[in-house]
Formats: structure tokens, C-alpha cells, sequence
């Protein structure tokens, strides 16, 4: 599998734009959801410790999961996000 990315072309007005955190990334939108859901997780998190790998690693299951049996377009999205969240999570932690 061969992932692509689009630069989008940005305008100078939009270049200008300080508001615009992600400089016309065509990922923008998933970028901003991730970070919501960094900031606020699912309710479903909160039995597990996010602090310790195996408390994330737990949360990546459950998500994959969830993600795996999603049936609407909705529950797929909700899903990929929490899953990409949990993944960035699990990553931090091994990072440091």
C-alpha cells in the first residue's frame, strides 16, 4: 500500500492567515479531530491507565475493535480517529 499525500496549492492570502495552523494541509480536518480527541477521550478510555503501555495498549485493542465492527460511515470515522489517537498515545509513551 502506497500513501499519497496532495499539497494543496495555498493562496497568498491564505498564506497569510495565522489562523491557519496547518498551512492548507489537506489533512487539516483530520489533524484538528485527532487533537480534540487528544484533549477530551472517549468515556471508554477511563478504565484503563493511558500513562502505561500496557493501560494504551489495551485502549488500541478495544478501538481497533470498535473500528472493525463500525457499520455506519459516522462509527468508521469516530473510530479511526480514537484508534489514531491511541496509536500516538502508545507512541509517546515508547518514545520518551
Amino acid at each position: 500500500m502506497e500513501i499519497i499525500t496532495i499539497k494543496k496549492h495555498v493562496s497568498e492570502k491564505d498564506a497569510r492567515n495565522d489562523d491557519d495552523i496547518y498551512h492548507g494541509s489537506p489533512d487539516a480536518e483530520f489533524m484538528k479531530m485527532s487533537h480534540e480527541v487528544d484533549k477530551n477521550p472517549p468515556e471508554t478510555w477511563k478504565k484503563y491507565d493511558v500513562n502505561t503501555d500496557q493501560g494504551v495498549k489495551k485502549i488500541i485493542e478495544m478501538e481497533y475493535q470498535e473500528l472493525m465492527n463500525a457499520k455506519t460511515h459516522d462509527e468508521k470515522i469516530t473510530n479511526i480517529y480514537h484508534l489514531s489517537v491511541a496509536l500516538l498515545r502508545y507512541w509517546r509513551i515508547n518514545h520518551e
